[in-house]
């Protein structure tokens, strides 16, 4: 009987998604099946605040930006504070001159501060957001505004895809934020095995205790670390697939 090829589920909003698959390596994508089931849906609201003595705009997520753009936002003359690479190429897409920090939130705060930007910097964010960014910054000296300019609305499994995720086989599941990783938790109830990929440890952390031996963290908290160990988990399940076939 030929084992199933491991099920790689995708879990970011769509266009994140197809992003991501684009970039893992063509060996890593042709050894899976690849499942889009968006946990989280983006809700632009607004709305765009005034930018009046905005001397910098940080931006934490590709969504921040595309919601930007969606209610109007132009290009200003300040610098895009971005928070690591997938954010600084989307900005510059939008034709921003992009500053980049290391990838997560706490790596933005420390290179604000070691840049020494003066203040009048604004957070352009979700409603729901890690790292407390403009108060962390205010409170250093660094005075830092927010405004929110869309919701992030959690979203269950479809019936097919709870279907496909109770097959005998592995599955693999990157994840990208806290709040995504508790409610992927809680939507894989009684649905399997499933191995996790945690761009953080702060992720990773927002997993349920008992699935410790099954999460893996990327080794830098980007696209690039996650394609890297996604790579390696699919590898690792192929080769393991075939050990048991071979029994």
């Amino acid at each position: 009987m030929v084992n199933p090829r491991p099920l790689l589920l995708l879990t970011r909003p769509e266009a994140s998604c197809e992003a991501f698959s684009k970039a893992l390596p063509e060996e890593t994508r042709d050894a899976v099946d690849i499942l889009i089931s968006p946990l989280l849906s983006i809700r632009v609201t607004g709305p765009l605040p005034s930018f009046d003595g905005i001397t910098g705009l940080i931006f934490t997520s590709v969504n921040g930006l595309d919601a930007y753009m969606a209610l109007g936002g132009r290009g200003l003359d300040v610098p895009v504070i971005a928070v690591g690479e997938t954010t600084a190429s989307a900005a510059r897409a939008y034709g921003f001159h992009v500053d980049v920090a290391g990838g997560t939130a706490d790596h933005l705060v420390q290179h604000v501060l070691d840049c020494g930007y003066s203040g009048g910097l604004m957070h352009l964010r979700g409603e729901t957001a890690i790292g407390d960014i403009a108060a962390r910054l205010t409170e250093a000296g660094v005075a830092t505004s927010e405004a929110i300019l869309y919701k992030q609305e959690l979203e269950p499994f479809p019936s097919s895809v709870r279907e496909a995720l109770s097959q005998d086989r592995p599955v693999i599941a990157p994840v990208f934020s806290p709040r995504t990783a508790e409610h992927l938790a809680r939507e894989s109830v009684g649905l399997g095995d499933m191995a996790y990929a945690a761009i953080s440890p702060a992720v990773a952390n927002a997993l349920p205790g008992g699935t410790t031996r099954r999460v893996r963290v990327a080794g830098a908290p980007n696209r690039e670390g996650m394609v890297t160990l996604v790579a390696e988990m699919v590898a690792e399940a192929v080769a393991l697939e075939r050990r048991k076939r071979d029994l």
